[in-house]
């Protein structure tokens, strides 16, 4: 990942999202060393109150891969994203298709980022939007 500082915060957003899914949920079939290009190894993440640390951020990778469709399409849509120094706040829409339907979620969350761009904490709340 490359510094926050090259960058918007909404490109910063949208660019690590992608490539991390490329790279890590479509990527090579053992996710970790590629996770680890873009989450620290002591990573914090509570998103709807559930706290991932590292372990259940992979575990939570696995099932993620295998229920995306084949061409999942996915996309991830930044609204607005401001940054304070290493921290992002961010509101965005995640667009992807798993084998069954096509999903939209939108999240609110807080990140925050090493200098050299891996996420070490993000705290949001997400929803799921309806057609």
């Amino acid at each position: 990942m490359k510094p926050l500082a090259q960058s918007t915060p909404e490109q910063f957003i949208a660019d690590f999202f992608t490539t991390f899914h490329e790279q890590v949920v479509r990527g090579d079939p053992d996710p970790a060393p590629a996770m680890a290009r873009f989450y620290t190894p002591d990573i914090e993440m509570i998103s709807d109150g559930i706290r991932l640390d590292w372990d259940k951020l992979l575990a939570h990778i696995r099932p993620v891969r295998k229920n995306l469709a084949e061409d999942d399409d996915s996309r991830f849509e930044v609204h607005e994203a401001v940054a304070d120094g290493d921290r992002i706040a961010a509101r965005l829409t995640i667009h992807a298709a798993t084998r069954k339907k096509r999903v939209a979620v939108e999240v609110l969350a807080f990140y925050t980022f090493t200098p050299d761009g891996r996420m070490t904490r993000s705290h949001g709340f997400t929803r799921t939007i309806t057609a």
